[in-house]
């Protein structure tokens, strides 16, 4: 079996903020726009260079997007990241993908950016979640 050919291969789950946090899947995740980091590059050059020379600076999370089929239920998942917009709240969340046989988790905190609900009679209605990584990126 290919990593392509599995479905249900990914979750994003959010943190409740407890002393012994639990997760839980966000519901309905259509897509997620990518995450990771960058390192900015640091001009390191002396007078003792023969050419340009460069360091890693602070790793910097990405700004990425979760686009999930719209669940109006005030007791979602969806609705806790709504509230946690409004909020301008950090909070911790998990990404974890599998092929089936492997898992590898993702951990790390996000602000809430935004929201944008995209209602439609043709398609399923949708609402994009808009957040920003803060801080670094653990795997496990």
């Amino acid at each position: 079996m290919t990593t392509a050919a599995f479905r249900g291969g990914l979750e994003f789950k959010i943190g409740d903020g407890g002393s012994s946090e639990t997760f839980t899947k966000i519901e309905e995740l259509r897509d997620i726009s990518g995450f990771g980091k960058t390192n900015p590059l640091i001009d390191a050059t002396s007078f003792d260079s023969t050419a340009r020379e460069y360091i890693a600076g602070l790793p910097e999370g990405s700004e990425f997007t979760l686009g999930c089929l719209q669940v109006l239920a005030s007791n979602s998942q969806q609705s806790v990241v709504k509230g946690k917009v409004d909020t301008g709240a950090t909070f911790n969340v998990q990404v974890v993908e599998t092929d089936g046989t492997n898992t590898t988790t993702y951990s790390f905190a996000v602000v809430g950016i935004g929201y944008e609900i995209a209602p439609s009679y043709e398609d399923a209605s949708m609402i994009n979640f808009t957040l920003k990584i803060s801080g670094n990126i653990t795997v496990s």
